[in-house]
């Protein structure tokens, strides 16, 4: 897999984690959408249009952009994995923090956050909080989470057919964004080849 071979050459020559993540994240075209750019276009100019923010902000994660999830070990097959989107705005990340703010007293009150799998979601939000991101999921109710689930459901049901479901996360800065994906380096450095043996179907 291109990627992957990518990355070995990139470890071998002594390139950082975070450069290696700069380059296959923010660099490299999108697996998926290798001979859909018109798709890619569409979504991304929706995503733009809805959250009023810059498209070159709209980036792809996970195996849709290079065709493994690193931390499943798995490839990406059409129709059954997800499309992970990541937007990085500094304005968007204020507005949904900000929310998450006012609505817990300024996280006095974590009662507020939902329970996933009957357990609070307080404690994922502030550890992804840490990590300078917000998964709007695991937000309390409100109505930007309200909106952000509606609209990313409408766009899972409409690509139906290429992902089981399309999902979106807000980072601060490319930093930010850099040490996260970062991780997936990580991961991969610590067992490549278990990566060995993966095809993605695309």
């Amino acid at each position: 897999m291109e990627v992957l071979e990518s990355l070995k050459k990139g470890l071998e020559s002594g390139e950082s984690d975070n450069d290696l993540a700069r380059k296959v994240f923010l660099s490299y075209q999108t697996l998926a959408f290798k001979d859909r750019q018109d798709i890619e276009y569409t979504i991304k100019n929706r995503i733009k249009n809805q959250l009023n923010v810059p498209f070159v902000s709209i980036q792809i994660t996970g195996s849709s952009k290079t065709g493994v999830s690193f931390f499943k070990k798995t490839a990406f097959t059409e129709g059954k994995s997800d499309l992970d989107v990541s937007i990085i705005n500094l304005d968007l990340y204020n507005r949904f923090l900000e929310e998450v703010h006012r609505i817990t007293k300024g996280f006095t009150d974590l009662s507020v956050f939902p329970e996933f799998y009957g357990k609070p979601t307080d404690k994922q939000f502030i550890k992804n909080l840490k990590k300078g991101f917000i998964n709007p999921f695991f937000m309390p109710d409100c109505e930007e989470k309200s909106k952000w689930l509606d609209f990313f459901r409408k766009l899972s049901n409409d690509y139906f057919r290429l992902f089981k479901d399309i999902n979106g996360a807000i980072y601060s800065s490319e930093y930010f964004f850099e040490c996260k994906q970062a991780e997936c380096i990580e991961e991969f450095k610590g067992n490549i080849k278990a990566y060995d043996t993966l095809s993605s179907k695309v």
